[in-house]
């Protein structure tokens, strides 16, 4: 079966980012559904096909392929839902994308005779303006049912991305867990982590917007290091040259003037010294003199 007929139930961001990037590569979108009929509409009018609707059974057997891009806690109820109403479309591929989740969440869909997949973005989705510009060229997890598989990655093929292959998957939670922490690392904590920087100069009377500003080309410099050089390569500054004194003064300065800044400091130093160790631009004894630095 040439499956290219796709009903959006959950359209909001993700939903509505993958459905316009399917509809533009000739993919029929028949549904786009959400709880109400104006943010169905809003939706549809983003994607530029597929009607709207609240129904979300009717909208699932609509197509050969329904992607269930709905809050993680609504996957399964969701999917429960589609199931007890018939919904399912014999052999249709039902996908989630979720990080977070397995198979399991779909299990229901398999019960009534359809294919399961999870196709996941490594890729941060804010809007859809934003995920429809940033999803091509991002990495997917793929998992799926065998007679869902070449789906899956044609869907991930369409969408522009490449598969990230894990030996070590285990197609269970804990496999999904970490693969998910790994990216809230990433992207979450790395805007936490620029928060976190800024207000060392906040600390100092700079205004939180002006010192964005100024670290910005900072932050695309490393980015840029790290694309080109790669990791550990990329990694520059006192740990990386050894410079205890530097580090010292720095602890020695966050105890007077911005001590709440220490803890975290002390931690994202003690993984720099690793890092620094990968890339040998460290000795031992000057990467022990620093990791005693930290727990003074």
């Amino acid at each position: 079966m040439n499956k290219r007929t796709v009903a959006i139930i959950g359209a909001g961001r993700v939903g509505g980012a993958v459905g316009r990037l399917l509809a533009q590569a000739g993919y029929a979108v028949t549904a786009v559904a959400t709880r109400n009929k104006e943010t169905a509409e809003q939706a549809r009018a983003f994607i530029g096909a597929g009607d709207p609707l609240t129904d979300v059974v009717k909208a699932a057997a609509s197509a050969d392929i329904v992607l269930l891009t709905t809050p993680d806690g609504a996957i399964k109820s969701v999917c429960d839902s589609i199931a007890a109403g018939k919904g399912f479309r014999p052999g249709a591929v039902v996908v989630h994308m979720s990080g977070a989740q397995t198979l399991d969440p779909l299990d229901a869909a398999k019960g009534s005779g359809a294919y399961r997949a999870v196709i996941h973005p490594l890729q941060s989705v804010p809007s859809m303006e934003l995920g429809e510009r940033n999803i091509a060229g991002s990495y997917f997890r793929i998992e799926a049912d065998p007679e869902a598989a070449q789906t899956a990655r044609e869907l991930v093929h369409t969408l522009g991305g490449i598969e990230l292959v894990m030996p070590k998957w285990g197609s269970d939670k804990g496999s999904a867990a970490l693969y998910h922490a790994g990216a809230v690392v990433v992207s979450n904590f790395f805007v936490a982590l620029v928060d976190f920087g800024l207000r060392y100069y906040q600390a100092l009377g700079a205004n939180k917007e002006d010192a964005l500003k100024a670290v910005l080309p900072l932050i695309k410099g490393t980015l840029a290091n790290i694309e080109s050089a790669g990791i550990p390569a990329a990694l520059t500054g006192p740990i990386m040259r050894g410079d205890v004194e530097t580090v010292k003064g720095h602890l020695q300065a966050m105890a007077v003037r911005a001590p709440e800044l220490l803890p975290l400091y002390r931690e994202l130093a003690r993984h720099t010294v690793m890092v620094a160790r990968d890339k040998n631009s460290i000795d031992p004894q000057t990467a022990a003199d620093i990791q005693k630095l930290m727990e003074l």
